[in-house]
């Protein structure tokens, strides 16, 4: 109910993958081997997003991977409830491993809305998702994924999209319970001119869990826009690094990255490394990075309003990871906001 349609695996299998009635005409979901069986084209796009040899993880995918879902956006259709995937972690020191694929075709648009879960009792596990996103001429797509893994669950997301002229590409990855490490750098080529991507993280790292995570957008058409944004903040030992990438080969085009971290204890750790480069004399490309402590002034104040210290120091939080950040339509954004309070409900 509210969503478009759904698609649902448990380890390795697919558990569930339907589309609502109205929308049987405008969409396609399958898991990934299904896809592979219907069409034979899908070959054009399996591996050129993201290669199986860029690391030892996309390997072991490319050779043992087992899962992941297809989902295609029809040539001009507007989807406009949110799609729902859920890759779920059931069984103790399983390795899942799956391969997505998302082709949004021609003035097509969608919201796809992503969970990736442990069981509660899972105490170990590895998760390695490649997800590979193909954006025809004028196409839109947001894509937000919320992960909610255990402290002793090691993930490693690769991500590749590949975009055309006009396209329109907002990945936001929201993470606010602990894992035991977390590697992802989504790589965006823009290959034609007058595009959009953003690359927004959200982060709340806690206990030991270790965290390298930012994006690389290239503009390698002209008059493109880039955009990479990220909000981080650290407890207890956790550790960030947050890298960002901006490269500009063609004419034209402007990107802008944001890294901002909060560090809550003197244990924990935050690196901010933005990247510009360029190659034309025509772009522009800007950064500006921070981090440090909350305001104990803004502590004070909230303190001389009648709340509790801790109170107050949950309230600047909560405010510094605001998902409003993100502008999300605002169906989403209900569900989103539901997802966070939840979790953060449990860190807090």
């Amino acid at each position: 109910e509210g969503r478009a349609g759904s698609f649902i695996q448990v380890d390795h299998s697919t558990l569930y993958a339907q589309i609502h009635r109205m929308y049987e005409d405008s969409l396609e979901i399958l898991s990934f081997e299904e896809a592979l069986r219907r069409h034979d084209w899908l070959q054009e796009y399996v591996w050129k997003a993201v290669s199986p040899t860029a690391d030892k993880y996309t390997a072991f995918t490319a050779l043992k991977g087992k899962g992941g879902y297809f989902i295609r956006v029809l040539e001009g259709k507007e989807v406009v409830l949110p799609l729902q995937a859920c890759l779920y972690l059931r069984t103790k020191n399983l390795l899942q491993a799956v391969h997505n694929i998302i082709l949004m075709e021609r003035d097509s648009s969608a919201q796809l809305l992503t969970g990736c879960l442990t069981h509660p009792q899972v105490e170990r596990g590895f998760h390695i998702g490649v997800s590979e996103f193909y954006l025809k001429r004028g196409s839109k797509l947001t894509f937000t994924m919320v992960h909610n893994w255990g402290p002793k669950v090691d993930v490693r997301p690769r991500t590749g999209v590949i975009m055309e002229d006009e396209s329109t590409f907002v990945s936001n990855y929201i993470c606010l319970t602990p894992v035991a490490s977390l590697q992802a750098f989504p790589r965006v080529r823009m290959m034609g001119k007058k595009a959009s991507a953003s690359l927004n993280s959200i982060v709340y790292g806690r206990g030991t869990s270790l965290y390298d995570l930012g994006g690389w957008i290239e503009m390698i058409g002209s008059s493109n826009k880039g955009e990479i944004l990220g909000r981080t903040v650290t407890a207890e030992e956790a550790k960030v690094v947050m890298r960002a990438r901006l490269t500009s080969l063609g004419g034209d085009n402007v990107g802008h990255v944001e890294c901002n971290g909060l560090m809550l204890s003197p244990q924990s750790e935050i690196s901010a490394t933005p990247e510009l480069v360029s190659k034309s004399s025509t772009s522009t490309l800007t950064h500006e990075a921070a981090v440090g402590k909350l305001n104990e002034e803004q502590v004070l104040y909230l303190m001389s309003r009648g709340l509790e210290r801790k109170e107050a120091e949950d309230l600047l939080i909560r405010g510094f990871l605001d998902v409003r950040i993100l502008k999300l339509p605002e169906f989403l954004q209900q569900q989103v906001e539901r997802i966070v309070q939840l979790a953060m409900g449990r860190g807090l």
